[in-house]
């Protein structure tokens, strides 16, 4: 029976439940991640770093992998162009207090891929078996892969990738329905991510397959699901502005905010962006795009998207919060 409120084990990793917060490039920051696990994520990660920037010991990165003491399990993702330096960057963060070890294999924007990294690994597969290879060699954590269908419809590879995945012992394999040519209007192939699933099974039993892409509620983590026959979920944009979607998947039971716990759940948020940046401008810039998605779905909110758009303070995002919260009817609906 479908659920995935059920435990589940990667490698030697335990887990409470089924679902997964993908490592958001520029989003998934510790009050990000922290907000999510509040409503039960199961794994989150820090976001994709580079592996060369993870061996120049870059001050940023080094920064970027601070973990609160309240995130019981934390993975870290990264990319890299050859082998040399993956397997280098796995073996520094072997030593650090992660859970578990992601190599991206199915960022699609340009500036990754022209540089090798992200979905260019998936173009030559003999390069990309030696990468595998040092990978695992580098590390005796749990390691997984992200990756897509193929680095364009002319050179889809899905099977063969998922195959070298799990030949080589990675733990996880999360498949994203789609091409990395593919804008978002493409609906996620669900078909893809099953073949892709069952090579990888062919030769390991024990791999855990995740489904990736279009998953916005219940319907669709369970459409995926099924579809796949993955163990698992990786939720992505679903999660933007709405933490209360990992709720919604563990209860597979449809899940709305009233006004009072999105405005408890907003204020919070500030709350743990203030303790992990600080009360400074740096701090409210960063959070302009989270505030502006927990805004989207109600109406007649022009107004306060492009206040929220210029906030210089996080006082001043409390304040203009606060004042939408105590003007609004307590019913407003969100959609």
């Amino acid at each position: 029976m479908y659920s995935l409120n059920k435990p589940i084990s990667i490698g030697t990793l335990k887990l409470p439940n089924r679902t997964v917060l993908a490592p958001l490039a520029g989003v998934s920051d510790v009050p990000f991640r922290r907000v999510c696990q509040d409503f039960g994520v199961a794994l989150t990660f820090v976001e994709m770093l580079s592996a060369k920037a993870i061996n120049y010991r870059n001050k940023k990165t080094f920064n970027m992998m601070r973990r609160h003491q309240s995130e019981v399990v934390l993975g870290v993702q990264l990319t890299g162009a050859n082998a040399d330096d993956i397997a280098e960057s796995i073996g520094t963060l072997d030593k650090m207090p992660f859970d578990i070890i992601d190599l991206n294999m199915g960022c699609p924007v340009k500036k990754v891929t022209k540089v090798g990294c992200g979905s260019a690994l998936l173009i030559d597969l003999e390069k990309l078996g030696e990468i595998l290879g040092r990978a695992r060699k580098a590390t005796t954590k749990p390691l997984s892969a992200k990756i897509r269908l193929g680095f364009n419809h002319d050179m889809e590879n899905v099977m063969e990738t998922s195959a070298l995945i799990a030949r080589h012992g990675f733990d996880m394999l999360t498949i994203h329905g789609r091409f990395r040519t593919d804008r978002y209007a493409i609906p996620c192939n669900h078909v893809g991510i099953k073949n892709g699933l069952q090579a990888a099974r062919k030769l390991s039993s024990n791999i855990v397959g995740l489904g990736n892409g279009d998953i916005f509620n219940h319907h669709d983590a369970q459409n995926i699901t099924l579809n796949t026959n993955a163990d698992a979920v990786m939720v992505s944009r679903g999660a933007l502005g709405n933490p209360w979607i990992f709720r919604e998947l563990i209860s597979n039971l449809p899940y709305q905010p009233s006004l009072q716990e999105w405005y408890e759940v907003i204020i919070k948020h500030l709350e743990y962006q203030e303790e992990h940046y600080g009360n400074n401008r740096i701090a409210a810039i960063l959070m302009r795009d989270n505030l502006l998605w927990y805004a989207k779905g109600f109406s007649g909110v022009k107004l306060l998207k492009v206040k929220l758009s210029l906030v210089e303070s996080l006082s001043e995002a409390r304040d203009i919060i606060s004042n939408f919260y105590k003007t609004s009817a307590p019913e407003l609906p969100r959609s």
